[in-house]
């Protein structure tokens, strides 16, 4: 009597799990760097540098790789940002993010490939293409390695 009922108790526990799995979709991974990129080019574009590179792994070996050469850390990546970008009374410009290709490389990690257009206040729209290294940390995507031209 008692296997049955741990038996039925089991059941009704799978069943409850597929009911709320089958409520809830996951977001894949596409989707969640998609989000990621979006708030970060929006935080980007109203001046919010701070809440942009919130999209980054907060972590001594995040990289940033430019044909300027290498930036290793976040803080160092944050300060780079400041320095080219943000200018006494003018803005960071309009920024948008599109995502080209996202392979999963395993659960932890997804290599991305991308495409950046960067509208400065004066002068011509700045574009070029970018391959990230996405870590998941707790629930969250973030740079872990950017490479932009």
């Amino acid at each position: 009597m008692k296997t049955m009922s741990f038996l039925f108790c089991a059941v009704g526990a799978v069943a409850m799990t597929a009911s709320v799995s089958a409520e809830t979709p996951a977001v894949s991974t596409s989707q969640a760097i998609k989000q990621a990129l979006d708030a970060s080019a929006a935080a980007w574009s109203a001046g919010d540098l701070k809440t942009f590179m919130e999209c980054y792994e907060h972590a001594p070996g995040t990289r940033y790789v430019s044909a300027s050469g290498t930036i290793e850390g976040y803080e160092a990546i944050e300060a780079m940002y400041a320095s080219r970008f943000q200018k006494p009374g003018a803005s960071l410009g309009k920024l948008t993010l599109e995502l080209i290709d996202v392979k999963p490389l395993g659960s932890q990690y997804a290599f991305v490939v991308g495409r950046y257009h960067l509208k400065p206040d004066t002068g011509a729209e700045v574009s070029g293409i970018t391959t990230l290294l996405f870590h998941k940390v707790g629930t969250r995507w973030l740079i872990s390695s950017d490479h932009s031209s």
